[in-house]
């Protein structure tokens, strides 16, 4: 193992591997500083460790730091594997700073090998952004964007950079535990990344819980302490057998959440039972209307088969709170709707009552959900009848309707 000793420090290179559910292998690692006293073995902090020698410029201590990560890597990596390394942008002022060409070749090691994490926070100026990205591609090396979602991630970068891969930051995927919203927007933004043209990498992974998560919203890669810890050591094999293990229990994980939305689904079927056995459009809407007395229920409307809204606009006046959006949008009879999901869901699956999403409402910019079920009429008349109910973010370990 190649370390750098600087003043009365030991610095040496420690690899925490990264997986892929489609490959069920290690496809690389990332590879972080670590340290220890000299005179005692006693572990130093991370922000030590990376705190500039007085015997050093800021540009020589970075490349000292990577060339031992590089020779560690060398002594221990296989064919087709990534290593990730993280390189300080921070205090660079200009493009002859950054030196990993040189490196690589002093090392023999090729430039796909390697993986450049860039933070994209810490470079403010786009020219330089724009020529570090260039530099690091004429290397041959791999760019990833990491902490995105974090702090002030801008999604320009992704466009402007055009990175390999791109790293969710653990933040969301902590945020994304908390809510079934939250996990739509993790899922969104895995989609966003991934349509880009980019690898999705969701960092972070602590527990099992979480893995399924990761596989459930779509992501290509993940990192993290629930498969394996920073080691110093051989790392293919650590967390491969965690990686099968989820995957195996992915199945039993999707067939939970099916009957977790079934419960839902089953406890909104009552709002549509009287709705069976009309004989007009005007009765359809008088039954409608009784059932919107309900405290939960914020308003109803009413399709025909073209999306066009045919029923009147009432005001629930003991729940509608909206006064911000009323003078702006238009309400009531010959509004459209027919790009939105319930509507298209209600007509092509005309016994289940369907459940969006959570959005926040055109009507009084509040969080609400639509409920959509095609109704026939006697004469054989059909409508998509629709309720938008109040919905109150709840964590996901409830599996009970928002009211």
């Amino acid at each position: 193992m190649f370390t750098l000793q600087v003043d009365n420090k030991e610095l040496y290179s420690v690899f925490q591997p990264i997986y892929s559910f489609s490959n069920q292998a290690c496809i690389g690692a990332e590879v972080l500083v670590r340290g220890k006293d000299v005179s005692n073995s006693a572990p130093i902090s991370v922000v030590e460790c990376l705190s500039t020698p007085s015997t050093f410029s800021r540009s020589e201590y970075t490349q000292s730091l990577n060339r031992i990560h590089l020779k560690n890597w060398k002594s221990k990596s296989r064919d087709k594997n990534w290593m990730f390394l993280n390189l300080d942008f921070q205090h660079l002022d200009s493009v002859d700073d950054l030196s990993i060409a040189d490196i690589l070749d002093d090392l023999g090691i090729n430039g796909y090998e390697l993986v450049v994490e860039v933070v994209e926070s810490e470079i403010q100026d786009d020219v330089l952004f724009q020529n570090l990205i260039q530099t690091i591609r004429k290397s041959g090396c791999l760019i990833a964007l990491d902490d995105f979602g974090a702090g002030h991630s801008n999604v320009d970068r992704i466009w402007k950079a055009q990175p390999d891969i791109v790293k969710l930051d653990r933040q969301v995927l902590l945020e994304a535990t908390k809510s079934i919203r939250s996990q739509s927007i993790l899922r969104n933004l895995t989609r966003l990344i991934q349509q880009s043209g980019s690898i999705a990498l969701l960092e972070g992974v602590e527990t099992k819980e979480q893995a399924l998560l990761a596989m459930d919203v779509g992501v290509d890669l993940v990192q993290g302490f629930y498969f394996a810890k920073p080691e110093q050591g051989f790392f293919y094999s650590t967390g491969e057998h965690l990686v099968s293990e989820v995957t195996d229990a992915y199945a039993e994980y999707q067939k939970e959440r099916k009957f977790v939305e079934k419960i839902q689904r089953s406890g909104y079927e009552p709002l549509f039972e009287s709705l069976n056995g009309l004989n007009s459009a005007l009765q359809l809407e008088e039954e409608m209307l009784c059932i919107s007395q309900l405290s939960f229920v914020k308003r109803f409307y009413i399709l025909d088969l073209k999306g066009f809204q045919i029923s009147e606009e009432y005001e629930l006046e003991e729940h509608d709170h909206s006064t911000r959006s009323e003078n702006v949008l238009k309400k009531g009879k010959g509004l459209c709707w027919k790009n939105r999901r319930y509507f298209v869901k209600a007509t092509q699956n005309q016994k289940q009552v369907y459940i969006s999403k959570p959005y926040r409402s055109l009507i009084d910019i509040e969080l609400c959900l639509t409920l959509s079920k095609m109704i026939t009429l006697n004469d054989g008349t059909q409508f998509v009848a629709c309720f938008d109910v109040s919905y109150h973010d709840k964590s996901t370990s409830s599996v009970q309707i928002s009211i």
